[in-house]
């Protein structure tokens, strides 16, 4: 069987690419089509095709969604795929307009990611004190407020029409229980987080002890709480810097290091593992925020892998959900000082903690576990 993963954005995604790598190990051919990758090292996909997507595509405006719908109409035709993948909500309503079979695999769960984007969209970009530029940014707000109400309508439309008659694939179960009750589809809905491959992780071995107390956040733009309110950890750096919890060490951003907190920027998959297991806890600390029930971060099963006790804003309920008793939850940053100042002055309960939460994700926090469901969903279409 040829399957056509397709996409609005580029490679590499590693949700995408797992997808891709289970059928391939189940004897399947993959093709991707989506906006072209530049300096991609390509392993496993067959053929790459490009489709450029544009904002107002997306609005479903229709001279631009016509124009998307021409390229893909060309691809079809050319790689003649058997099934689609369609990723995210803007590829599902497309592919549904053509006589295809596929399935909707949800990243984001997109009525309350329109939600979201329409509330980053509302935060004003900086403090404005002058009545007169309040005056100017009016029709700007207008216009803004006008395009978020209307992305909210129209992706929660599409959501709709597209669970309620396509095998839906998502990654918790808190979205899948909203899925079927919004869509009334209680068969056709499969849960697939967005654990690691088995070949990544099963590198690793029993962490060993640290002779100091060493955090990790793993993030590119969380700090920008403008850009990311959800994903808030404001303050974070200067808490290690006037308290004596340990060290912190933030892959993925740029900052200036500090006695106690070191930035190491972006890592590739292989060496952010590594840095990862340099550490004892790795820490998901967004400040509190509605959408967090929806979240299911990738990063605290990355964490669980490379030997490190998880600990969370307690809004992140499907990580507890997914850890069951193998992290910490905090409500904000006095709690998380407490903790670490526990863990700090008790090591060896945190290293307990720490050989606990490894054998748990070596059991069962594993792509494979749930890989099955993907090809059940392909067999619905």
């Amino acid at each position: 069987m040829k399957i056509l993963h397709l996409s609005h954005e580029s490679l590499p995604d590693w949700r995408i690419e797992k997808a891709a790598i289970s059928a391939l190990n189940n004897s399947h051919e993959v093709a991707f089509a989506g906006i072209y990758p530049k300096d991609y090292n390509n392993d496993t996909f067959s053929e790459i095709f490009s489709v450029v997507w544009t904002a107002k595509a997306r609005f479903g405006i229709p001279f631009y969604w016509r124009s998307v719908k021409k390229q893909l109409a060309k691809i079809i035709r050319e790689a003649r795929p058997d099934i689609v993948h369609a990723h995210n909500i803007f590829s599902a309503k497309m592919i549904s307009e053509f006589d295809i079979p596929f399935v909707y695999d949800d990243h984001e769960y997109w009525p309350i990611q329109a939600r979201l984007l329409k509330e980053i969209g509302n935060l004003p970009a900086s403090e404005k004190t002058e009545a007169v530029q309040s005056v100017f940014d009016l029709p700007k707000r207008i216009r803004r407020n006008f395009i978020n109400n209307y992305a909210v309508k129209l992706w929660t439309k599409w959501e709709s029409e597209v669970v309620s008659s396509h095998p839906t694939i998502t990654v918790s179960s808190k979205i899948a229980e909203e899925m079927k009750t919004t869509a009334g589809n209680t068969g056709k809905i499969f849960v697939v987080p967005n654990y690691p491959l088995r070949a990544e992780v099963g590198i690793f071995t029993k962490p060993l002890p640290h002779p100091r107390l060493s955090c990790t956040y793993a993030g590119g733009d969380a700090h920008n709480k403008e850009k990311y309110p959800h994903l808030n950890r404001e303050g974070l750096p200067e808490l290690f810097g006037n308290h004596d919890i340990g060290d912190l060490t933030i892959i993925g951003s740029e900052g200036h290091s500090s006695e106690n907190v070191r930035y190491v920027g972006y890592l590739k998959r292989d060496s952010m593992y590594m840095e990862m297991s340099n550490h004892s806890i790795g820490l998901v600390p967004f400040k509190q925020h509605w959408s967090h029930a929806y979240l299911n971060p990738n990063k605290a099963y990355e964490y669980a892998h490379a030997g490190l006790y998880v600990m969370c804003t307690s809004s992140l309920t499907t990580i507890r959900e997914s850890l069951k008793d193998n992290c910490s939850t905090f409500e904000g940053y006095e709690t998380l000082v407490t903790q670490l100042g526990y863990f700090k002055s008790n090591p060896d309960v945190l290293y307990n903690k720490r050989l606990r939460i490894f054998e748990f994700a070596q059991a069962n926090l594993i792509w494979e576990k749930n890989e099955q469901d993907i090809f059940t969903a392909y067999q619905m279409c």
